[in-house]
């Protein structure tokens, strides 16, 4: 009887670990595109085991293309007070190099970085995001609470993870693949980036080129499309490195950045970014929902 009972409470574990919300129906509940379902689980933090409720979760960092469409929908409102406040701030591209100005034109308009993540916006920006993207969900789902957020830091640990409980980085314990391959964008600090000036003795960090294009994460200056490498086991992509990802916590964000070392994106690693207040190139954001039906 007792063998019963467990199985009965292990089989009812795993039925909720895969189950939305309670009180979603999945068949009407109309999910955006590029959006994966992170289910229920749990968190270990030091010595205590925390809880996680299932949410859906942006696959990719916000994108300028996203971010576009929601400063056209902010003008076409005329809601100019919040569109002052969610303009993107390309002048903040002069912080990541000495000559960026390619970079300050083009970065935010240009067709060819429509999928990269969208950076040098503020807190505030990407909050007003959140609360814009929450009207167009419930709209579209008037049988359901719908709540749009950044994610805490637990909920986003948790998210990178894919559900290994011990992963440093979103798909494992390494940085490259067991071909070699980077899986990660980040700013790769090695021997084979580092040349010896033959005048002067001094090293400096050069660029590698591939096929007429620096190597993800080796220029130290520029992010990766949002979707690109491996997603990790719940379908997330650049979870660790690329453009570091604001959190719930105000002045917080998670992962680092495509200008930070390998240490440095860990998921549990030290934030690089705590404190910053103001737009800048390093820092982007990713959102969940959680929808309640009514």
């Amino acid at each position: 009887m007792k063998k019963h009972l467990l199985l009965f409470g292990l089989l009812g574990l795993f039925i909720m670990a895969f189950t939305p919300n309670p009180g979603v129906n999945k068949k009407k509940l109309k999910v955006p595109k590029g959006f994966v379902y992170v289910p229920s689980g749990s968190l270990k933090d030091g010595d205590k085991t925390l809880s996680i409720q299932g949410f859906f979760m942006l696959a990719t960092e916000v994108s300028n293309l996203d971010y576009r469409e929601f400063l056209h929908h902010l003008e076409a409102a005329g809601r100019t007070a919040d569109l002052a406040k969610a303009q993107v701030h390309a002048e903040g591209w002069r912080q990541a190099a000495q000559y960026n100005e390619p970079m300050v034109e083009h970065y935010h308009q240009h067709p060819a970085y429509e999928n990269y993540p969208v950076v040098n916006i503020t807190r505030e920006g990407a909050l007003l995001y959140c609360t814009w993207l929450q009207e167009q969900l419930q709209s579209q789902n008037p049988d359901q609470f719908i709540k749009v957020r950044l994610p805490t830091e637990q909920e986003w640990m948790y998210a990178a993870r894919g559900g290994h409980e011990d992963y440093y980085y979103s798909n494992g314990y390494y940085l490259r693949n067991n071909k070699g391959e980077f899986m990660y964008s980040y700013r790769h600090v090695g021997d084979e980036y580092l040349h010896t000036d033959p005048k002067t003795g001094a090293f400096e960090r050069k660029t590698i080129m591939i096929s007429g294009r620096p190597a993800n994460g080796v220029l130290g200056n520029l992010t990766a499309p949002a979707q690109s490498f491996v997603p990790n086991d719940f379908g997330l992509y650049n979870m660790c490195g690329n453009a570091a990802e604001m959190i719930a916590e105000d002045g917080r964000t998670k992962g680092g950045s495509f200008a930070d070392t390998g240490y440095d994106i860990r998921i549990d690693g030290p934030d690089t970014y705590a404190g910053v207040q103001e737009a800048s190139p390093y820092i982007g954001f990713r959102v969940l929902f959680s929808a309640v039906g009514k």
